[in-house]
Formats: structure tokens, C-alpha cells, sequence
């Protein structure tokens, strides 16, 4: 079975990018959706590219976030 995406990391975040893409493509996306985030003062958790045709599409998550809240706080 044919590798479809590569697997990566950019300065500390996972990538997922499709195979027709090169790295200096890669890091360019990478490297302006972290100026991104770090604008909107968000945190960066993993990024996807998928080629098309004529797009690239970004697919950028922020990572989860546990919260633990005291069971006598809600009652």
C-alpha cells in the first residue's frame, strides 16, 4: 500500500502532509500558521496539508485540554 501523507515535526509540531508537497513548502506553511497562532495568542497543537488540484488545505488543531473542577464546586 502506497504512503499517502508524511509525518513530520516543525519546530516542535506535528505535521501531517500530503506527499506531493516538498519540505521547503512544508516549513513555509508550517512557519506562517505558528506566526499565526502566536498572533492570536493560541496554542499550536498539529497541522495538516492536503494538496488538491488547485489548494493546499490547512487543517490546524489546538491541543486539548483537560480540566479537572471539584465535584462540590457543582452542587
Amino acid at each position: 500500500m502506497a504512503q499517502l501523507a508524511q509525518e513530520i515535526t516543525v519546530s516542535g509540531i506535528p505535521v501531517r502532509a500530503d506527499m506531493s508537497l516538498s519540505r521547503e513548502e512544508i516549513n513555509k506553511l508550517v512557519y506562517e500558521i505558528i506566526q499565526d497562532f502566536a498572533w492570536e495568542g493560541r496554542l499550536l497543537g498539529r497541522i495538516e496539508l492536503i494538496r488538491d488540484k488547485h489548494r493546499i488545505h490547512v487543517c490546524s488543531y489546538e491541543p486539548p485540554i483537560t480540566q479537572l473542577v471539584p465535584i462540590n464546586n457543582l452542587l
